[in-house]
């Protein structure tokens, strides 16, 4: 197999050629008639500020609940924490 030709064209080369080829000159879509480039814009709708907020507001919660660990916990080391198994594989079956 023997390929000829010149080397690729380099990067500027083909993003002009693609600008040609889909009908625009040099100034692209996000750009004004003097080459500089317009600011992108983002709308949220209200249900994505509420998902927003619920997600900063769990963000700001602890990850381990101190005071239900230290309850746990002196339960166990007095020996009145119970565990139900039923209640446990009920949980279980659940879950799948």
């Amino acid at each position: 197999m023997k390929i000829t030709g010149g080397k690729p064209p380099e990067g500027q080369e083909v993003y002009l050629r693609a600008q040609k080829t889909q009908g625009k000159d040099a100034v692209g879509e996000g750009q004004s008639g003097d080459g500089v480039r317009k600011a992108d814009q983002v709308e949220l709708s209200g249900k994505a500020r509420e998902v927003e907020n619920l997600r900063a507001e769990i963000g700001a919660l602890p990850e381990v609940r101190q005071e239900r660990v230290e309850a746990i916990r002196k339960a166990i080391e007095s020996g009145n924490y119970r565990i139900d198994p039923g209640k446990i594989a009920e949980k279980i079956i659940d879950e799948l």
